[in-house]
């Protein structure tokens, strides 16, 4: 995907994707019912394309990727002014729902035309933002091949976000026509963006 490049999302609507920014929060490898803590929270900005976090854990062959989607609730009601920049959770980022005391889970932004014949520019804007506790979801994300971690070396760990099924599931979908602003207010359509973002994340 590119940003600002047009496409048919799947009811045939033309569509831009001009914003991508999510946290994931208690990041664990597990190895059956263990597990080794990576990091509480971290956040990724995908304006740029790719982003990138790591850490330091123990090597080990691990079964899969233990994350949140969204920040957990002992960290989402802490003040942003604590964290000073580069930390995920630092006001800079622009993320923090400061009319709640949490912060937005999922940013999710772009420019669509309602019909989909239409020919002209996208003027109509989407903003379809995750948050609040009971949107945070725990995702286990297991790789076809274990995890193998080695002493002394790196080993690369990718998250995959298919953002056109940000849009649809196998049993539900986004009418982006009368669902394109998402701020926590309607927790019917927060949990419906939560379980289709949460159901477009693999990893290899």
């Amino acid at each position: 995907m590119a940003f600002y490049t047009e496409y048919r999302n799947h009811a045939d609507l033309r569509v831009t994707v001009e914003m991508v920014k999510l946290y994931l929060g208690d990041l664990r490898l597990m190895t059956g019912t263990d597990s080794v803590v990576m990091g509480s929270v971290a956040y990724f900005d995908l304006g740029e394309g790719r982003d990138t976090a790591s850490w330091s854990v123990p090597a080990g062959t691990y079964s899969a990727l233990h994350a949140g989607l969204g920040v957990p609730e002992q960290l989402n009601h802490s003040d942003p002014a604590l964290y000073g920049p580069g930390h995920p959770l630092s006001i800079n980022n622009g993320t923090h729902w400061s009319w709640n005391s949490g912060y937005r889970f999922v940013l999710f932004e772009g420019r669509y035309n309602p019909d989909p014949l239409g020919t002209g520019p996208l003027m109509n804007a989407y903003s379809l933002h995750t948050g609040l506790d009971t949107a945070y979801t725990e995702l286990q994300l297991a790789p076809t091949q274990p995890i193998t971690i080695t002493a002394g070396a790196i080993t690369e760990l990718v998250v995959h976000l298919a953002v056109d099924r940000f849009f649809h599931g196998p049993t539900e979908s986004l009418d982006l026509v009368t669902e394109n602003q998402a701020h926590g207010s309607d927790p019917v359509l927060n949990m419906k963006l939560t379980r289709l973002i949460a159901a477009s994340i693999h990893v290899d």
